[in-house]
């Protein structure tokens, strides 16, 4: 059978058992399966033990349960309503500044767990009713925290840059360090809007006229000792190269416990719940990726990149168009897929349109973790639309929705000054 054919048939069953509500890693899988049959026959599913033993028996992998499981003890222990407190106190003259200690909270939260979903729980639970007790719109409320939360998909360690790394072959630490400075970017961003808001439209973020004490601010400050801890112990032996990102994985999961011990909430109740979600979360995305390692195995025996890259070449269209069509794609996949999905189904199509257009796949990794950013806060499959949904149920999705809009604006933004100005991702990286 045509290789074309054979691919058009592959995604249009795909798609057909998304629509069926079947789950995405068995719908990518029995479509993968399927194109292992027309391309290769019946003996040819002998060789998906071999491609999946290559695939995920891989020592950088090992980073996923472990940054989850960091996470996960983060988000069960009072660390993140410390750090909400430490930066009110720090925010409480400033316009909008319980939306700014939000997107702050969210954003150091995001250092410590680099999974979005509970970044957006975690702030959430609080910010959102101290914002709405203040008088805030439940709209800017609802869509900060969607928005804000989603900063731990690009802020290292992003988990998402792990998966990326992986497929892609490109270096994790790399990664995570042309993250930063985009990173700092987008959350100066994000907390200028805020405050915007507060300046011409006073009536959705009133200015507090509580006065809190410096004595009150310092003791706030001080209370975050265990996220500067955990941050340093993280990226800090990541970028003097003390570690690398999977060993600093398992230092920061450490720390992560030693912080819930010492703040004695490190109970077996605590310990149980955390591997249990950690292994359900680890599992999904392991599933999810192995069935994209199917996939791609297909893609690539039936030469599809390779025929993407001889089309977009033969275009001979100039370098902008191209990413504008690339970053339009992205866009429409994000509505559909979620961000592990979609970084391990996309890449091995994409890169090596990249590559050949001589883009470096690091900046390119950065632009692909933005858009998925722009996913988890957009209809239909915005995750962290509905988590809002969920530890806030006085406000309605549409709400969540008109709030986060403008935020995914900003984002568009971020990565339009990342195209203009690629050494905003580059640079670090690039000292090592």
């Amino acid at each position: 059978m045509d290789p074309t054919t054979i691919f058009i048939l592959v995604v249009i069953t795909f798609f057909f058992l998304l629509f069926m509500c079947t789950p995405i890693f068995a719908a990518l899988g029995v479509a993968s399966i399927l194109g292992f049959v027309l391309y290769g026959g019946i003996g040819y599913l002998e060789t998906i033990p071999d491609v999946l033993h290559r695939g995920l028996v891989s020592y950088s992998l090992l980073a996923v349960p472990l940054f989850i499981l960091m996470g996960e003890v983060m988000a069960k222990t009072s660390i993140g309503s410390r750090l909400f407190n430490m930066f009110s106190c720090w925010t409480n003259r400033l316009p909008g500044g319980l939306g700014v200690a939000s997107v702050a909270s969210s954003a150091v939260f995001g250092a410590m767990s680099g999974v979005s979903v509970a970044g957006a729980a975690t702030v959430g639970r609080f910010a959102i009713p101290e914002m709405l007790k203040r008088g805030y719109s439940q709209s800017l409320a609802g869509g900060t925290v969607a928005a804000a939360g989603a900063l731990a998909l690009l802020i290292p360690p992003s988990i998402g840059f792990v998966l990326y790394g992986e497929v892609a072959g490109q270096s994790v630490g790399k990664l995570f360090m042309a993250a930063v400075l985009p990173a700092l970017l987008l959350t100066l961003m994000m907390m200028a809007y805020v405050i915007l808001v507060a300046v011409f439209r006073p009536k959705m973020a009133p200015r507090s006229d509580e006065n809190i004490g410096w004595g009150e601010r310092w003791r706030a400050l001080f209370d975050i000792w265990a996220a500067v801890l955990i941050v340093l112990l993280v990226l800090g032996t990541i970028y003097f190269g003390i570690a690398t990102p999977t060993e600093a994985a398992g230092i920061g999961a450490i720390g992560a416990f030693f912080v819930a011990a010492i703040y004695r909430e490190l109970t077996l109740a605590l310990v149980r719940d955390v591997l249990r979600s950690t292994a359900i979360t680890s599992a999904m995305i392991l599933l999810i990726l192995a069935a994209a390692l199917m996939f791609g195995h297909v893609m690539t025996r039936l030469m599809i990149p390779q025929k993407i890259v001889m089309w977009v070449v033969g275009m001979d269209q100039p370098k902008w168009i191209v990413l504008a069509f690339i970053l339009l794609f992205l866009l429409i996949v994000g509505m559909i897929l979620d961000i592990v999905s979609m970084i391990v189904i996309t890449t091995p199509i994409l890169l090596p349109v990249i590559v050949a257009m001589g883009i470096d796949p690091i900046w390119f990794g950065v632009i692909l973790i933005l858009t998925c950013e722009m996913a988890v806060i957009t209809p239909p499959v915005g995750l962290n639309l509905y988590v809002i949904k969920g530890i806030a149920p006085d406000l309605s999705i549409s709400q969540i929705i008109r709030g986060a809009i403008p935020f995914v604006l900003i984002e568009l933004a971020a990565i339009l000054l990342l195209i203009a100005f690629p050494q905003i991702a580059l640079f670090l990286p690039n000292l090592r």
